[in-house]
């Protein structure tokens, strides 16, 4: 059971192309010369390896499918805009990719020059990679917050964006390395690129390009909306979520001693990933808990009848809205959760119409968009009381327990 809500259309959200922008220029050169890089390198042999590329690609979709359900969940309190999103990816599969194979390249070539060859080869990736491939990918946070300022409201805003940058980058990695593996295997090119997805997606896919950049995004997305700190402040978590993003990536391209057992090995490079997961949650921690003092604060000025203390507490996080559905469902049935869930998504719409209205430094009477969420609001309310057998006081008082 739902209510038939008002739709909102916030102005000027959702639209990645800005025409009067020249960092939106500057965007769309770099994604065609990482087009034009990942043609050189695919088109020679294409034709030779065409099904052992779509199987590849056929893999790294259901890997995009997983990644970005995953930080659908981690965004608590907004859903970025799909063409903004799409973007992010753009930039971390075209350019920081076409660019990277570029540098990397010099890089391991001057690195052989000064050292060896056999050194350069096992020890250039946890060197050359992070160097080169990080500041490439946080390059294109930086690029949407001059494109699209609007959609950084906070911090764990970056990390959101951070990380579809780096899944970008990491799809379009696992390809090259099925391309090249495709190549390289004498016997079978299917067999040579499914071997290296597998691994790749197995092995290094928890914890690869999305952690690294989304860290370095939050640092990023720390700057600019933490306007209230010191600038000092503020530059050094970005400076030092950078390096924190630098030190991710090196630790997971080190390479394991030659000579060790599988039974060494396995645990030694599933031990690095854990320490990267690990510190990436540490990093979400404290953004969610920012989140969730923002949503309070934002919707602290706001009349018992839209959202009560008991409301407050349910919209902590997603597993909290969902025990909350639940003890609805096992008390009132199904619909009203459905309600409970419908109520919920409007009091994140009002927020972020709340907050969008006191960044612009307005103290007027609530516009248009806001005055519809809250008929929202107030019908699903109504609803709600009549699901759960309630009178409108009851219900009220019932959320205040």
């Amino acid at each position: 059971m739902t209510v038939r809500t008002e739709r909102v259309v916030v102005e000027s959200q959702g639209a990645f192309v800005r025409l009067r922008r020249p960092a939106y220029w500057l965007f769309v050169a770099c994604l065609v010369y990482g087009l034009l890089e990942l043609g050189a390198v695919l088109s020679p042999d294409y034709a030779d390896i065409a099904t052992a590329l779509w199987a590849s690609v056929a893999i790294n979709v259901l890997v995009v499918i997983v990644f970005l359900v995953i930080l659908s969940r981690l965004d608590l309190f907004e859903r970025e805009p799909p063409s903004v999103r799409a973007a992010a990816m753009c930039w971390g599969g075209l350019a920081a990719v076409g660019f990277a194979m570029v540098a990397n390249d010099a890089a391991l070539v001057v690195l052989a020059e000064l050292t060896d060859a056999q050194w350069a080869r096992t020890w250039g990736p946890a060197i050359v990679g992070p160097l080169n491939e990080e500041w490439l990918k946080a390059l294109g946070v930086a690029m949407l917050v001059l494109i699209v300022r609007e959609h950084f409201d906070r911090s764990i805003d970056g990390l959101i964006y951070g990380a579809l940058v780096g899944l970008g980058f990491q799809v379009v990695e696992n390809l090259t390395y099925a391309i090249n593996f495709a190549v390289m295997n004498p016997n079978s090119d299917l067999s040579g690129a499914l071997t290296v997805t597998f691994t790749r997606v197995l092995v290094a896919g928890p914890w690869s390009h999305p952690l690294y950049t989304g860290a370095a995004g939050l640092g990023i997305a720390f700057y600019v909306t933490q306007t209230r700190r010191r600038r000092s402040i503020r530059l050094g978590v970005a400076v030092g979520l950078f390096a924190l993003a630098l030190a991710m990536h090196a630790l997971w391209n080190l390479p394991v001693p030659a000579g060790l057992t599988p039974a060494v090995t396995i645990p030694l490079t599933y031990g690095k990933g854990l320490i990267i997961l690990g510190l990436f949650f540490v990093l979400y921690h404290f953004a969610a808990r920012a989140e969730w003092r923002w949503f309070v604060t934002t919707m602290s000025d706001e009349d018992e009848s839209v959202i009560t203390t008991a409301d407050l507490t349910e919209m902590r996080s997603l597993r909290s809205r969902r025990k909350a559905r639940k003890r609805a469902a096992a008390r009132w049935g199904k619909p009203a959760s459905q309600l409970l869930r419908q109520l919920q998504r409007e009091l994140v719409n009002l927020a972020t119409l709340a907050a969008r209205d006191q960044r612009r430094g307005q103290d007027l009477p609530d516009g248009p968009d806001v005055q519809a969420v809250k008929r929202n609001i107030a019908a699903i309310r109504v609803e709600l009381a009549a699901a759960t057998g309630e009178t409108k006081a009851e219900a009220k008082a019932g959320m205040k327990a």
